[in-house]
């Protein structure tokens, strides 16, 4: 793939931050900005990230766990409920500070794809993000 093509691809990825935290959320978007990706929508809770979900096509989707009225896993299972299979159609990456046994193990339970402790580098989020959407690392382009 050729770096027009890959930023062209980029460009078409629709994600979801999710992360009540605006600062986080705020990093993320950027973060994901500054590799090509585009087309970026936010919430601030859950509730809000269902309802985007119900309306906009999501490709990838980028979440907090630990947030106030329903944690990203709780999030993640009633979607999958909702939406059968939803993590094998549509990648997740948790973004947390819960390093705690149990919530890795959920959220590998729920086939949340990546899982990344906070605070997350730019070039984390990047090789992450590109790993499970199968796009060869920034750093091997052409």
């Amino acid at each position: 793939m050729t770096e027009n093509q890959l930023n062209k691809h980029l460009e078409q990825i629709n994600c979801l931050v999710v992360d009540d935290d605006k600062f986080a959320r705020n990093f993320t978007k950027t973060a994901l900005f500054q590799i090509g990706m585009k087309n970026i929508k936010e919430a601030s809770s859950a509730s809000e990230a269902e309802e985007i979900i119900k309306n906009s096509p999501i490709d990838i989707l980028f979440t907090d766990q630990q947030m106030p009225e329903k944690t990203g896993l709780q999030m993640i299972a009633d979607l999958n409920k909702e939406y059968p299979d939803f993590t094998t159609k549509i990648p997740v990456v948790m973004i947390t500070s819960d390093m705690r046994e149990t919530t890795v193990l959920k959220a590998k339970e729920l086939h949340i794809r990546e899982y990344i402790i906070k605070p997350v580098s730019p070039s984390i989020l990047t090789k992450r993000g590109f790993n499970i959407l199968n796009i060869q690392e920034a750093s091997s382009r052409d």
